[in-house]
């Protein structure tokens, strides 16, 4: 199992919105928030690969996401 520590950048004023969304995807956690356009997220899954087509699909199909930045990786 990967554990990715990732942010992502929103549209300002949108980050509640990307939240419900982003809540609802399995081993996505949200650990924070500025509450205007950064989430905070833990991110688990079964290879580092997997968590990088997910994160590329959700900037092109969530256009209030502006970007998905890794900021640690680790294996469980």
């Amino acid at each position: 199992m990967i554990i990715s520590g990732v942010l992502v950048e929103t549209v300002p004023g949108r980050v509640s919105a990307v939240a419900m969304k982003l809540a609802r995807i399995e081993g996505l956690e949200i650990t924070g928030t500025d509450g205007d356009s950064h989430l905070a997220v833990v991110w688990r899954g079964p290879d580092g690969w997997k968590l990088e087509r997910e994160a590329e699909q959700l900037i092109k199909s969530e256009n209030d996401i502006l970007g998905i930045y890794p900021t640690f990786l680790g294996q469980d």
